[in-house]
């Protein structure tokens, strides 16, 4: 049976697709022009007319994951400007709501260490510096930090918060405890930064 026709956007989309769900299955490493073509039950030439090598698929793919998280989390932050715990505590409920595979394959993207000089450590340090930027004026703001000072500071917290992420992955904890684990630690890092603040 013949595939149904596509035009050319739903056709990238169906690729990326596609590739993400390769990601979310069996890693990042397993992740090439032949594993989408046959995945995508697509021709090797296709793939190639889509992206012009794997790493070109590999950013496109990190960049179509990430921008649900992204303009989710955007969102919440913009609407709780006044309350950094209800701000970082929804964020953290969107994260709740993906599905295990692609939260995992998003933090391997985020947590990558890897040498400086590879393509996927480059993509890796872009989305650290797109989600510190996201988190630092809610953090400047509740926490009295010139910017440079809170993009430090929200990528310590980013940490904190995927890994809550990770203990619930191990069944160590709860989402409910998570929730409650980073409310605490971010109630007693603000306190904490008043304090230093009036001190000085």
């Amino acid at each position: 049976m013949a595939r149904p026709y596509m035009n050319k956007i739903a056709r990238r989309k169906m690729l990326l697709e596609t590739a993400a769900v390769i990601v979310d299955e069996y890693g990042w490493n397993t992740l090439s022009m032949i594993s989408l073509a046959e995945h995508g039950k697509v021709s090797r030439q296709l793939v190639y007319q889509n992206f012009d090598s794997v790493n070109d698929l590999t950013e496109q793919t990190a960049s179509y994951m990430f921008e649900k998280l992204y303009t989710q989390t955007h969102e919440v932050l913009v609407s709780h400007t006044d309350d950094i715990v209800v701000a970082i505590t929804k964020a953290q409920q969107i994260l709740f709501s993906f599905p295990e595979g692609r939260v995992q394959a998003l933090w391997a993207l985020l947590s990558d260490n890897t040498s400086h000089n590879t393509p996927f450590s480059a993509v890796s340090r872009r989305y650290r510096k797109l989600i510190s930027d996201l988190y630092t004026p809610i953090i400047s703001r509740s926490m009295n930090l010139d910017a440079q000072h809170a993009g430090q500071v929200a990528w310590l917290l980013m940490m904190s918060f995927w890994g809550g992420q990770q203990l619930i992955h191990d069944n160590t904890i709860s989402q409910a405890r998570s929730l409650e684990l980073i409310q605490w630690y971010i109630e007693r890092f603000v306190a904490g930064c008043k304090i230093s603040n009036e001190a000085s």
